[in-house]
């Protein structure tokens, strides 16, 4: 059995994409994860391809030549957009079409607009994303809220929920440290957060925090590492870490391959995870960042949400705060000033946490169902 993995936005070495579903659906079948950047690999099942195209449109015509060209038996597309590539490609060479659903794509869109017409915008996307939906063979959700949205519901042998959970010692591999991050991995931090860059994501709201912070914990280091989606909030964050002279505590760096994740992760104590619960897209679903920082053994500081606070405070796994700066830097406070001792059995319980539960491999079993089961459809 062949497989194509398409993407038009994630690189071929992204975590769900190669260390879930390609090296989970090479037990079974010839896996070929072709995206629009990434690694190249023709050696090692699953294959990895990246395309040549610079424009939105032609990524795609690249992703449908290269994947007719290896005459999938299976095609699981990762975003909305892929999806027109993988039904074309049924259509040409009568494969079946999986559909592996990850984000809220119509929240995720709409906030591109201004508040009057985000309304519109995620219902018109919304109404496009369930046309395409309806005409693939499987859809794999990792929350049951997606498919709630696409108003659908779990069917066996079609609709699976599958969670989007770390792969077991993931963070264990030694790989090799670039030279980008040389300076970064001789260094220890405190505090680190890995994500987007946004005002919704509490950017501003987290170097706030640290001003307080500062004067308690004066030998306080903070790793930010992530992508500024405006140039707007880039100009604000660098002119806030300069009014609160957090140069000597704040040290950031831009997007990292994922698999070098763990190198940072390794060299950290606490992770953060910071969010406007207001926003309904990041207040829906348990954050796989989130999971991943347990898996290296992290204990959380998040905002207060019933489904934040059921995961961390209920599992003593970290603490919950308000959505405001005060609220934040107390919560890191009362973790900064844990001893070894409690930190050590934190940190155990969040790695026990991820690894007698949220695994991927406890998941897995039924994704390979599932593509077994269509592909004899």
């Amino acid at each position: 059995m062949k497989i194509c993995i398409l993407s038009n936005s994630h690189p071929t070495c992204e975590v769900r994409l190669y260390y879930k579903l390609g090296k989970s659906l090479a037990k079974i079948g010839e896996v070929h994860l072709i995206c629009a950047c990434g690694v190249c690999n023709s050696l090692v099942n699953p294959y990895q391809d990246v395309t040549e195209a610079d424009s939105k449109w032609g990524i795609l015509f690249q992703l449908y030549k290269k994947a007719k060209k290896i005459h999938p038996d299976i095609v699981i597309c990762v975003e909305p957009l892929t999806l027109l590539v993988g039904l074309a490609l049924k259509k040409k060479i009568k494969c079946k079409v999986i559909f592996d659903i990850h984000e809220f794509y119509p929240d995720a869109f709409a906030e591109k607009f201004p508040h009057p017409f985000k309304w519109l915008m995620k219902n018109i996307y919304l109404g496009l994303e369930r046309s395409l939906q309806r005409k693939v063979d499987g859809t794999i959700a990792v929350n049951e809220q997606i498919l709630q949205q696409l108003g659908t519901e779990p069917k066996r042998g079609e609709i699976a929920v599958i969670p989007n959970y770390p792969v077991k010692n993931i963070w264990d591999d030694n790989c090799e440290i670039p030279m980008e991050l040389s300076n970064i991995c001789a260094m220890n931090f405190d505090l680190i957060y890995i994500g987007g860059l946004t005002p919704d994501r509490g950017i501003y709201k987290m170097l706030k925090c640290i001003n307080i912070l500062k004067d308690e914990f004066h030998q306080l280091k903070v790793l930010i590492v992530g992508k500024f989606k405006k140039a707007v909030v880039e100009k604000k964050f660098n002119a806030m870490l300069t009014d609160y002279n957090l140069t000597a505590f704040v040290y950031y760096h831009d997007w990292i391959s994922p698999e070098k994740i763990g190198l940072l992760l390794k060299r950290s104590k606490f992770g953060l995870w910071l969010f406007n619960p207001q926003n309904h897209r990041l207040s829906q679903a348990i954050p796989l960042k989130v999971l991943e920082y347990f898996a290296a053994g992290l204990p959380v500081v998040s905002t207060r949400t019933p489904l934040m606070f059921d995961l961390i405070e209920k599992n003593h796994l970290g603490y919950c705060c308000e959505y405001r700066s005060s609220s934040i830097a107390e919560a890191i406070s009362r973790l900064l000033k844990l001893d070894e001792e409690k930190y050590q059995e934190m940190s155990k319980s969040c790695m026990d946490f991820v690894e007698n539960k949220y695994n991927w491999e406890s998941v897995e079993p039924e994704l390979l169902d599932l593509i077994q089961h269509i592909s004899s459809k």
